[in-house]
């Protein structure tokens, strides 16, 4: 259902088919195509930053796009802390390199706006050590017992400045058994504790590098604590800054706990924060990275049942889920923010969850029965960044089809000039803010001046306002002309020779 309600609020063809307005996607005359990564078989490519599946899914939708000779946007509505946020890995640099003009990348920025999953510290000769703990807060629906405690801590430092990491156990404040130091430079080691009571363990593994494919050096620290003893990573360092990401609730294909750093409510221990929480993966600079507001906060469900997240949030505001940058290189990111709580799209028809008694029954809002293979559709609300990113990816795909060589720079640079400031928005400086990026994304504005850039005028005197699109054609093509007074237009055209071939 998140693949398909993505697809749907991108492009789907609406709740009654090709004809319905209803639930229509933006670009809902889009060609749709479909690249699965099962997230429990990647484990090993997130932990490392590595995506590589991603990288392939990439290049597969623009090389399909070339094939058929349009443009391609990419939704990726999906994210990772696992990286140094400052667009320098290597599937950062394959975004960059993959994408060009008629070919752009949009990712949704996360859903860690709460969430203090980061945490940064600058050593001296006299301040040496940071001890944080690690939280995990079990979702709904979380089994008993620790089996699904299990977390990576993503440390990154600055070139040239080596680091170390310990963990400890800890019993209610008192210390336990702790692991030895493990250094950037000391490659992989496996290791466990057992906790106070002898009786369960925590498996740890550090894997180090001195120098990572940026120069900087790094030390990822994997915990399954299966134990009922708190978790503290201890992080060690004589000079520099090292940023370190909590990236939490992963196992298999379920999220059953969230985790944060925090101080344990000891004074030697430190909290962590929600600033540099936007995904890496979203980091390199041709990619539109989209945060979320609320477009609508109340809906009535399938069963009449008015549901509202009036209490979390004013309709308008920046959805408090919605992360923010800045990345560690001082950019601003987001770019953008658009409708990310609450919007209609589709669900999937296979999914049991979302059906008027199903378990996600508060979130379904309509049925559609079709007229001839009598097949039930549901529609339903979908809320988070992984919805904001297919509207701003729907809203790039008109602009190409309004200007099929835009760039990502150029779309980029569009969607920020054009992007709709308020109340709730405040005055954005001219390089944006890190919770809303440049404002609000302005669908009208964008698409009109990507056409615009996409026009050739003669004109003396005042400038007509005239959008020509598509530019290229393929012997068809839209003129559109608003004028001011009542006059006489002539229109004439010209091939490439200046050969009139209609009057």
């Amino acid at each position: 259902t998140h693949g398909t309600g993505v697809a749907g609020i991108a492009a789907g063809s609406g709740y009654g088919g090709t004809t319905a307005t209803r639930c229509r996607g933006i670009a809902f005359e889009s060609d749709l195509v479909f690249v699965g990564v099962r997230r429990a078989l990647i484990a090993e490519q997130w932990r490392q930053g590595g995506f590589s599946d991603f990288v392939d899914g990439i290049n597969y939708i623009f090389k399909y796009a070339d094939a058929v000779g349009k443009p391609a946007v990419v939704n990726i509505s999906w994210g990772s802390h696992s990286g140094p946020h400052d667009g320098s890995t290597l599937f950062n640099e394959a975004c960059d390199s993959l994408s060009g003009a008629g070919k752009i990348i949009v990712m949704s920025a996360g859903n860690d706006g709460t969430d203090s999953i980061h945490l940064q510290k600058t050593f001296t000769a006299s301040d040496t050590v940071v001890h944080t703990f690690l939280r995990f807060i079990p979702t709904a629906g979380t089994p008993a017992g620790n089996d699904y405690k299990r977390t990576w801590v993503d440390i990154w430092g600055e070139s040239g400045k080596s680091f170390c990491a310990a963990l400890s156990l800890y019993d209610n404040g008192t210390a336990g058994n702790h692991t030895e130091i493990s250094c950037t430079v000391d490659g992989i080691k496996d290791t466990f504790l057992v906790s106070a009571n002898g009786q369960d363990t925590c498996f740890i593994e550090f894997i180090g590098s001195p120098s990572e494919f940026n120069g900087k050096p790094r030390l990822t620290v994997v915990v399954h604590n299966k134990t009922d003893d708190d978790a503290v990573v201890s992080v060690y360092g004589k000079e520099g800054k090292v940023h370190m990401w909590n990236e939490y609730h992963f196992y298999g294909y379920i999220d059953r706990y969230t985790g944060v750093f925090s101080n344990g409510g000891q004074s030697w221990a430190t909290s962590g924060d929600n600033t540099h929480v936007v995904s890496d993966m979203g980091s390199a600079a041709s990619v539109l990275l989209v945060g979320a507001y609320a477009s609508k906060t109340s809906f009535r469900d399938i069963n009449n049942v008015l549901r509202s997240y009036g209490s979390y949030v004013t309709t308008g505001n920046i959805a408090p889920f919605s992360s923010r940058g800045p990345m560690t290189d001082g950019r601003i990111k987001p770019d953008i923010a658009a409708p990310g709580l609450t919007l209609a799209t589709a669900v999937n028809s296979h999914d049991q969850a979302y059906t008027p008694t199903g378990s996600s029954a508060s979130n379904v809002i309509s049925r559609f029965v079709h007229p001839v293979s009598n097949d039930t559709f549901y529609f339903g609300e979908f809320i988070g960044t992984s919805a904001s990113a297919p509207v701003a990816s729907g809203i790039v795909a008109l602009m190409l089809q309004a200007n099929p060589r835009l760039t990502p720079e150029d779309a980029i640079q569009i969607i920020e000039e054009t992007a709709i400031t308020d109340n709730f928005t405040g005055t954005i400086p001219a390089t944006g803010n890190n919770t809303w990026g440049h404002g609000k994304i302005n669908a009208y504005a964008a698409v009109k001046r990507a056409a615009q850039q996409n026009s050739v005028y003669t004109f003396s005197g005042e400038k007509l306002d005239c959008l020509l699109y598509p530019n290229p054609v393929n012997g068809f093509f839209m003129l559109e002309y608003t004028g001011t007074r009542t006059e006489s237009l002539q229109l004439t055209v010209t091939d490439i020779t200046g050969r009139m071939v209609a009057a």
